[in-house]
């Protein structure tokens, strides 16, 4: 019972360090988020007939298709996937979740007890998670150093007296990936009835990216007021290109103390599981002997109070 109950406090140790590690990225994205927003907000307030762009119409949510474009009933993962570069379906999920099944059934194997099992399978999902975060990241960047020079040449195209539509058309074919998927995807929901800037805004839903949200209200109006969306246009790429501009120097500042923190405090656990796996006769007495047991109940607390101040210097940043 003793060696189950530690076990079990160390699996929600790892999950509450996860969730830690988790709500100051998602604060600090959101932070920035709404300052880039507001941002563009106030370089469109300068446009003439744009000038009507509400903010609760930039931040209106927008309800997601139940099917994907093969008729396929889509899975709730598939945004996730999709934000991350990955195909849509069962078989990634399935990949990355094999290997830590059979990588927790040996855990369980070697050292005798059911509860290495969760235990390992929790450290290996939580590695695939940062894994999968960390393709998202990339693929945003990729995203926001793309929109400028599309920006760049639709309003080229717009100031040689073609339509917005005709314009966007033209300018995605001129795209490469990741853009290109999106911009496709864009087209298709346009020739299937949509509204251009309705169909952007289902097509961006996944990547969450609120420069895609205000670049469909800006078409949207354009296409439905007039006005000159060239200069809009061409304001949100200077502004595209100022904002990757941060987001870099922000990233090269902030990248040792954010890696620091989850080194540090996914080490001890990691080190946990691989010392039980490698060497099960050694990590015994300290599962079954009392001494043991206070010795892990020590780590333990240790561990919160690392994670907590490794949680506070973080969000210090």
């Amino acid at each position: 019972m003793g060696t189950g109950l530690l076990l079990g406090v160390l699996s929600i140790v790892s999950v509450l360090l996860a969730l830690a590690a988790w709500l100051w990225g998602t604060a600090s994205s959101r932070e920035q988020r709404q300052a880039s927003l507001q941002h563009a907000e106030q370089q469109l307030a300068r446009g003439t007939a744009p000038a009507a762009v509400r903010p609760e119409a930039a931040r209106a949510p927008i309800a997601a298709p139940g099917r994907t474009a093969g008729n396929r009933r889509s899975l709730p993962w598939d945004g996730l996937l999709q934000s991350a570069g990955l195909p849509a379906g069962w078989k990634v999920p399935l990949s990355v979740l094999l290997p830590g099944m059979a990588l927790a059934v040996l855990a369980v194997a070697r050292l005798g007890t059911a509860w290495m099992f969760p235990l390992t399978l929790l450290l290996y999902l939580l590695g695939a998670w940062l894994w999968l975060a960390r393709r998202t990241t990339r693929l945003k960047a990729r995203l926001l150093h793309q929109l400028p020079d599309f920006l760049d040449n639709l309003v080229r195209m717009t100031a040689l007296g073609n339509s917005l539509q005709a314009a966007f058309q033209v300018a995605s074919t001129q795209t490469t990936a990741p853009l290109r998927e999106l911009l496709d995807t864009t087209l298709r929901n346009a020739r299937s009835g949509m509204e251009l800037d309705r169909a952007l805004s289902v097509a961006s839903q996944p990547y969450r990216m609120e420069v895609l949200g205000v670049l469909a209200v800006v078409m949207g109006v354009s296409v439905r007021i007039g006005g000159r969306s060239d200069q809009i246009l061409q304001r949100m790429a200077d502004f595209m290109r100022d904002l990757e501009q941060a987001q870099q120097e922000l990233a090269a500042t902030t990248a040792e103390t954010r890696m620091s923190a989850w080194v540090l405090g996914l080490l001890p656990p990691a080190s946990v599981v691989m010392m039980a796996i490698a060497s099960p006769d050694f990590f015994q007495p300290v599962l079954h002997d009392p001494l043991g047991h206070k010795i892990l109940l020590m780590a333990l607390g240790l561990e919160l109070a690392g994670g907590f101040l490794l949680y506070r210097l973080a969000r210090s940043i």
